[in-house]
């Protein structure tokens, strides 16, 4: 009796230990290592979200961090229930071995949609990181950023779909998908052809425009190696959205889906209208930048005049807005397309330009004495041109009093208002040794 109560459980000498042993050590250890990533996860993923990367933030290592969590339990439970099927027969012959294929299909699906998802998450944060990177730096836009990692989402999105599409077929039973591929191809061979020649031709142009303006970059002086780079990311996104909608549109009619293939491609064209009419002001911005570098009105460092209402030096041009520090050290930025519009006059490249100043003097002081009073004061005044006499003006009379143009000139345009200011200064000391009034007028 004793001997009975000894041994409880049918081992015989072993032998199940032998056979179920290795498998039962196995899940425990694998519940162990499986409990200690999770605790890794738990403590490491606090310090990975307070160090963003570059293609990490807080919402990509949550994301990440539920992804694995979700992997792990998965694992967990396929091992469960591959011990259950080694216990129980009737487990292996009714549950794990028709529905085994099933499941990993379905697993899969599950990480085929979780890996779109932390990529998308990933391709916002690029996003976000150029969008910052761009405000600070005048590189890309944030909207063209934005279009870009919506467009590259959807993308992503749709090869998912497609992905999970075919896995559901192929778990549809008596139906082959290599054998539906195959007719598919046999049948559309021509079209299939052809969409490839397209979609390599649209590659090899994006090789060869990018080559070209590559060596156009080094070569240009009126466009910075900014705007050309701005340029070739623009024609390659232009191609590849060209050669993405044709793919997606050849394929669908290969499939008898023309009205699909037609609407989708209304919907994406409507889509980016909308993204380009939102972003109107943006890109009139863009062309006046890029029409202002063709045209080359000014280069950096030019004193420049804007519709004579600022003057001042040219800082930075840029695609969206021209730098320019005025006479009283201020920096304006002015959009492009406002400085397309307005009038420009480059000092620097006119040379000799007149500086003009209006005084009010009385009628009773003759035009000749007002004539030798200006050219003493002119005289007096440093790089004022001495070979180019002073002009003298009657504007306007305004009751006893003539109304003045005094205008001097000057190839220094960089000393403009310190000319202008001697001027004045030197005008009034003449009049006054004179012992006549003048009087100044606002420009």
């Amino acid at each position: 009796m004793a001997a009975e109560m000894s041994s409880p459980l049918p081992i015989g000498e072993g032998e199940w230990m032998n056979e179920y042993g290795w498998a039962l050590l196995a899940v425990i250890g694998l519940i162990v290592f499986s409990l200690y990533i999770w605790s890794y996860l738990s403590k490491h993923f606090e310090l990975m979200r307070a160090k963003e990367g570059k293609y990490t933030d807080s919402d990509v290592i949550d994301f990440l961090e539920r992804f694995i969590r979700i992997a792990i339990v998965i694992i967990l439970l396929v091992s469960l229930f591959f011990i259950a099927s080694l216990f129980s027969e009737w487990f292996r012959e009714n549950v794990w071995t028709p529905f085994l294929g099933y499941a990993l299909d379905i697993i899969f699906i599950v990480v085929v949609v979780m890996v779109a998802m932390l990529i998308v998450r990933v391709l916002r944060r690029l996003a976000r990181r150029a969008r910052i990177k761009s405000s600070s730096e005048e590189s890309i836009h944030p909207s063209a950023v934005e279009f870009t990692s919506l467009f590259m989402s959807y993308v992503v999105y749709a090869v998912t779909g497609i992905l999970v599409i075919l896995i559901l077929i192929s778990m549809v039973p008596n139906f082959s998908l290599a054998a539906a591929i195959e007719d598919f191809i046999s049948e559309n061979a021509g079209s299939l052809m052809i969409t490839g020649v397209i979609v390599v031709a649209i590659y090899f142009l994006d090789r060869l425009v990018e080559a070209i303006l590559e060596d156009f970059k080094f070569r240009t002086k009126r466009f910075s190696p900014k705007e050309v780079d701005f340029l070739k990311t623009g024609v390659r996104y232009s191609l590849f959205f060209i050669a993405t909608l044709t793919a997606i549109f050849s394929i669908l009619t290969m499939l008898g889906l023309e009205l699909v293939g037609l609407v989708l491609v209304i919907i994406v064209i409507t889509f980016v209208c909308l993204v380009l009419a939102l972003s109107y002001s943006t890109i009139q911005n863009v062309v006046a930048g890029f029409g202002l570098m063709d045209t080359g009105p000014f280069d950096v460092g030019d004193r420049i005049g804007i519709g004579g209402n600022i003057t001042g030096d040219i800082v930075e041009k840029g695609l969206i807005f021209t730098r320019v520090r005025t006479l009283e050290g201020e920096i304006v930025d002015i959009p492009n397309s406002e400085m397309i519009e307005e009038k420009i006059f480059n000092y620097t490249l006119s040379g000799e330009h007149g500086i003009t100043v209006s005084i009010e003097v009385s009628y009773e002081v003759p035009h000749g004495k007002v004539e030798r009073i200006l050219k003493r004061a002119a005289d007096q005044v440093d790089n004022v041109n001495k070979d180019h006499k002073p002009e003298l003006y009657a504007k306007d009379v305004r009751g006893n009093h003539i109304i003045y143009d005094v205008v001097v000139f000057t190839n220094e345009p960089m000393k403009d208002r310190r000319i202008r200011s001697n001027l004045i200064f030197k005008l009034q000391e003449e009049f006054h040794k004179d012992g006549h009034k003048v009087l100044f007028e606002s420009p």
